[in-house]
């Protein structure tokens, strides 16, 4: 597998497809803005708009991976059909993401007991430094702190990606229960977690090239990314076993 082929492919099946992609995208960062500004607007609500996001932003974004793979098969879908698609498998989707964070709950509990230390380290150390006048011992624990921190991030990081195809698979497969979907990723992308991370990586420049858009640019590289990682997983189900063998 080369990534290059994989984002040539993403860029080829957006051909024509290009329109439809960015409004989908548009309409998905419109929705998003506004409920975060019903919740910046509405002070005494704040709370509970966070909440209700929180609950309905995860089914959303599934509806937008569906319209996204409707679109890259050439099957007919809407602008706005992200909303109704992911709304409708509301319950499936939250069952998912309850057997990956099953799955990831050591790594979860670890990277919080190392947040829990990085910040106990930095206070003790700061209120050492100002009683004791000393740098040595404040550096000791920063560096204990940071090097805990970055440990635990990466394992959380790594053990996120054996699931990171989870949707696509729940998509392509209806009879699967959530727990046999996560299985299931875990189990297509072993091998390929590297190359995953890679893929992923390769679009850092374009992301920072956003910026001086003032990320208009994100309408187009959102679209990109998405079709791309559509490709991954489309390849991993069509190649791995002849691979492999």
């Amino acid at each position: 597998m080369i990534i290059s082929d994989i984002r040539k492919s993403a860029r080829e099946s957006l051909k024509g497809k290009w329109k439809t992609a960015i409004l989908i995208t548009l309409l998905y960062t419109a929705f998003s803005f506004s409920l975060s500004f019903m919740g910046n607007f509405l002070k005494g609500l704040n709370s509970l708009i966070g909440v209700a996001t929180a609950i309905i932003s995860l089914p959303i974004s599934f509806g937008i991976i569906i319209s996204f793979m409707k679109l890259k098969r050439n099957e007919d879908v809407k602008v706005y059909d992200f909303f109704t698609l992911g709304l409708s498998n509301f319950a499936r989707v939250w069952k998912i993401t309850g057997n990956m964070l099953l799955k990831m709950w050591l790594p979860i509990l670890l990277y919080i007991l190392a947040t829990i230390a990085f910040v106990f380290c930095v206070s003790f150390g700061t209120m050492y430094l100002f009683a004791a006048k000393s740098a040595t011992l404040i550096s000791i624990l920063s560096f204990v702190g940071i090097a805990l921190f970055i440990a635990s991030f990466i394992y959380l990081f790594v053990t996120s990606i054996k699931y990171s195809l989870s949707y696509f698979i729940a998509y392509d497969n209806e009879s699967l229960t959530p727990k046999e979907v996560v299985e299931s990723s875990d189990s297509l992308i072993k091998g390929y977690k590297g190359k995953y991370i890679l893929l992923e990586l390769s679009f850092i420049g374009w992301g920072i090239l956003s910026i001086f858009t003032f990320y208009i640019g994100l309408l187009w590289l959102i679209p990109y990314i998405q079709i791309s990682e559509i490709c991954f997983y489309e390849y991993l189900k069509e190649n791995k076993d002849s691979e492999i063998k």
